[in-house]
């Protein structure tokens, strides 16, 4: 349950390799400038993995700050997807973190089948990377949320499904869905966007390069079920591309859901990526994100 995006590929720059040892966290904490040139690396269950870090400068040195960690499409880098996101300017606006992670071997990419105890599993990766991030990097372990693109944003929701995670919310680009361990984890926050030309991974459901996709509007009513969400809060077309829907859901939950009509398997609002179809300029992914995320007045 992986899709390609292939057109931003460029090699990992590898100036340094820092392998840090941890300590727990405790009092105020400060989080070095970085702009993802540092590869930062944890090893989980005797393997090595990578990440990089997005760290604007005059982050505050008193309180922890929030952190997005941002998962990338199969064939895409951390660098890549961060810059095709610009959730490095949106990190630098609002003042959070950006955590890229690295996915594995094949692709690269991310396998969203086994769980989080398995030996090699990727699952297993990003939990050790949140409690890394807390202890090294000054995070927020309250406000941790996860946005990803394509078999990131299926990773993402397979993290939901398995109730290990911290995350706060989720925001998903181009593929939702729904597991049998959905039913029994508490109502989730996420937001999601949906091109309904995407060809990689099909609204109406279908074949995808790694596997079978749901149709989206099925998908996303399991959500709304378990969520117990009931009917839209509010439905609108803030564009002629655009639908919307909102729904209050139980515990606090919130889902939102945007269609981008005639839209293809890209990011809504980016910019440098050809060949999977249309891109809206409508809206802007990131910036829904990081006021679904609450992240809008850090900065």
């Amino acid at each position: 349950m992986a899709v390609v995006l292939t057109a931003c590929t460029s090699e990992p720059d590898t100036k340094d390799q820092s392998e840090e040892t941890s300590a727990p966290p405790s009092g105020p904490c400060e989080v070095a400038p970085e702009d993802g040139d540092v590869i930062h690396s944890i090893t989980v269950g005797g393997e090595e993995r990578q990440y990089r870090l997005f760290a604007p400068e005059g982050l505050p040195t008193d309180t922890r700050v929030p952190v997005v960690y941002l998962f990338h499409g199969l064939g895409q880098n951390p660098e890549d997807a961060v810059k095709y996101t610009a959730f490095d300017k949106a990190a630098d606006e609002h003042g959070f973190i950006v955590v890229a992670p690295l996915g594995g071997d094949e692709g690269p990419g991310w396998d969203i089948a086994s769980t989080v105890n398995a030996k090699g599993s990727d699952l297993g990766f990003v939990k050790a990377l949140t409690d890394a991030v807390v202890e090294r990097h000054c995070a927020d372990p309250e406000r941790q949320y996860a946005a990803g693109m394509s078999n990131g944003s299926a990773l993402l929701f397979a993290a939901a499904c398995s109730g290990d995670f911290p995350f706060a919310a989720y925001g998903g680009v181009a593929y939702l869905t729904y597991g049998p361990g959905c039913d029994t984890v508490p109502p989730t926050s996420f937001i999601y966007f949906h091109g309904s030309s995407d060809v990689a991974v099909p609204y109406t459901g279908g074949a995808t390069p790694l596997g079978v996709a749901e149709p989206v509007t099925e998908t996303l009513s399991a959500w709304v079920t378990k969520d117990e969400c009931g009917d839209p809060q509010d439905y609108e077309e803030p564009a002629a591309d655009i639908q919307h829907w909102t729904w209050g859901c139980a515990d606090d939950a919130r889902i939102e859901a945007f269609v981008v009509l005639g839209g293809g398997h890209t990011w809504p609002g980016a910019t440098g990526v050809g060949g999977q179809g249309q891109t809206t300029t409508s809206i802007q992914a990131t910036v829904e994100m990081v006021r679904f995320f609450g992240l809008a007045d850090q900065g």
